[in-house]
């Protein structure tokens, strides 16, 4: 019998020149943690130093959109300028790591996954692939982020269960639902942990666009380690590592093998055990 749901808040993060890794991931807690980060965010989003109407990782590292206040040319960020960035961002993600004040516990977990962008496009030239796959990594990627939920689910215990909240993304919002209702369906042991699926505004939601933040950090992290890209961990990155907020990050590599569809696992990171009692 369930007497415990945990909030899942996801977001993706990609490069659109189909190259590098297609991330879906987020945070993963419940109650009062999860109560505390929104209004701990909204506080910092609002104050007067910074005063954006929405965060969005992205737009802080490219000092774009809610960002572009912060510079004077996008196409040259001074290091000052880089340096400014970087502490705005660094402070929303201590956030997730610290939700509740005076609390030195990490409630809240970051998770993700990553399908590497060439192997996907690669692997749907075959038409029976495609016809499986899709045109695109979004709906996959979500396949496996609900199903890594509900293993972290299955980790804690029969009593646990996972609450989806997704980003409306205005072309993909309907797959990552019809990837919910497909493994409801089709997959009885993640659907015993699986419960319930929304959606909502990023701009308006400040879970989400914590979700968005840890999401991107991931999808960094993830090029660099598979060398997609050239360079060093963020500091901002490692908040969420050394705070042991960093859950679980998977990448999913795919290939034909013998005319059969293959994927390939790689994992960085375990820890469950801070979900329970927050």
């Amino acid at each position: 019998m369930l007497n415990m749901i945990i909030g899942s808040y996801m977001d993706e993060s990609f490069d659109s020149k189909q190259s590098g890794v297609f991330v879906v991931g987020g945070l993963l807690g419940q109650g009062v943690p999860f109560f505390e980060l929104e209004r701990r965010w909204e506080a910092l989003r609002k104050r007067p130093d910074i005063d954006i109407q929405y965060f969005k990782a992205s737009e802080c590292e490219r000092g774009s959109g809610e960002f572009s206040k912060f510079i004077a040319d996008p196409a040259t960020i001074t290091a000052e300028e880089r340096a400014k960035l970087d502490s705005i961002s660094h402070e929303f993600l201590s956030l997730i790591t610290r939700p509740v004040p005076f609390d030195s516990r990490a409630y809240i977990c970051a998770h993700g996954v990553g399908i590497v962008q060439n192997d996907f496009y690669d692997v749907i030239k075959d038409p029976k692939a495609r016809a499986i796959l899709g045109d695109n990594p979004y709906r996959l990627a979500y396949d496996f982020a609900m199903i890594q939920c509900a293993w972290a689910m299955k980790q804690l215990g029969d009593a646990y269960a996972v609450s989806f909240v997704c980003d409306e993304h205005q072309k993909y919002s309907p797959l990552a639902y019809e990837s919910y209702r497909n493994l409801k369906h089709t997959n009885p042991t993640a659907a015993q942990y699986m419960t319930t699926f929304t959606s909502a505004d990023d701009k308006k939601c400040e879970l989400l666009q914590a979700a968005d933040a840890a999401a991107f950090e991931i999808r960094r992290a993830l090029n660099l380690s598979l060398g997609q890209w050239k360079g060093q961990l963020r500091k901002q990155f490692n908040v969420l590592r050394d705070s042991t907020a960093m859950f679980l990050i998977t990448t999913v590599r795919l290939k034909i093998e013998e005319n059969q569809l293959v994927n390939v696992f790689g994992e960085i990171g375990v820890f469950v055990d801070r979900l329970e009692g927050a």
